[in-house]
């Protein structure tokens, strides 16, 4: 196979090596930091999308190429139609399909077992400017995902635009602990909203 690469001369790492700019280890978050501090923000870290009709497995191969658990359904203007989490394609859903249609696994498609738009919860940033971490790991329990989206309401037009996201896999590592263990779930969305507004 012909390129127009080269090999690059290898070293072999000196004693007394450091880390250069390294002048600390990242301060890890706490409970009651504030919730924006754990949130990634989409101006800085682009979404990873699929299509509706792509194969399940292809969309996992995507995930783990890109490092997320999480995908964005769009449609072709770049909507949002739904997600689909590494959990919906390892878990039983696509198992069951498989089981009771007879449906090989190859032609499951994301819209097959994706979580649609209208079953999507979303918390209003504005709702965040007083929160702090923990609401955001109360929230994330009780709602039983390991994802929430953040977004902006355009009142004028009735939207949203999705400006990040939570995850319990980013708070878990800037915590240092994981978060997923021993709380009580709120009763409903209308409870975990009432205690971040």
């Amino acid at each position: 196979m012909n390129h127009p690469f080269s090999v690059l001369p290898g070293l072999t790492l000196q004693p007394n090596s450091t880390f250069d700019g390294v002048s600390k280890p990242i301060e890890l978050v706490h409970l009651d930091s504030p919730a924006l501090s754990v949130m990634t923000d989409f101006k800085s870290v682009i979404p990873v999308t699929t299509g509706a009709d792509v194969p399940i497995d292809e969309a996992l191969k995507k995930m783990k190429t890109a490092g997320v658990r999480l995908l964005f359904v769009v449609d072709n203007l770049e909507r949002i139609i739904g997600l689909i989490t590494a959990k919906d394609i390892m878990g039983e859903r696509p198992i069951m399909i498989t089981q009771q249609s007879r449906v090989p696994r190859s032609a499951i498609t994301v819209a097959t077992i994706m979580r649609a738009q209208p079953e999507i919860q979303v918390i209003d940033i504005a709702r965040l400017r007083q929160a702090q971490v923990g609401d955001i790991v109360e929230t994330l329990r009780a709602l039983e995902r390991q994802h929430a989206l953040v977004v902006k309401i355009n009142k004028d037009k009735g939207t949203h635009s999705v400006v990040g996201m939570f995850s319990t896999s980013h708070i878990s590592k800037l915590l240092g602990r994981d978060v997923a263990e021993n709380v009580r779930p709120a009763s409903s969305l209308a409870e975990i909203v009432g205690t971040i507004g």
